[in-house]
């Protein structure tokens, strides 16, 4: 069977390779341009720090998030186990008694005859 990719899977357009990515220059680098390409790197490292704090932010964000929802499921297994183990201790009731008892929860009630003309 083909398991089908999921949406965070799917490859978007930072991961296409492209020259601004590979920074590949169309034109070989001038002499004396080297404050340019300080500068520049300069930028762009800035640039990937402001995203790795992000990153680390959202991280951070859904691992709280995680916690929260183990910590929910816990609670939920505990209240299903005690629900079960509940259950088990009371005797189950027969199923006639179960119907006589529903007879007579219903025994007052007249249900409403409608005629349907197809």
């Amino acid at each position: 069977m083909i398991a089908m990719k999921d949406v965070t899977e799917i490859k978007s357009l930072s991961d296409i390779r492209t020259a601004a990515s590979h920074h590949i220059a169309s034109k070989p680098p001038l002499k004396g341009s080297t404050h340019l390409d300080l500068y520049l790197l300069d930028k762009e490292k800035q640039r990937l720090e402001k995203e790795r704090s992000r990153l680390e932010q959202r991280q951070r964000r859904i691992q709280e998030r995680l916690t929260e929802i183990h910590q929910a499921m816990d609670k939920l297994d505990e209240a299903a186990q005690q629900e079960k183990s509940a259950r088990r201790s009371v005797p189950a009731k027969s199923p006639i008694g179960q119907e006589e008892a529903s007879r007579k929860r219903h025994q007052g009630c007249r249900w409403r005859k409608v005629a349907i003309s197809y």
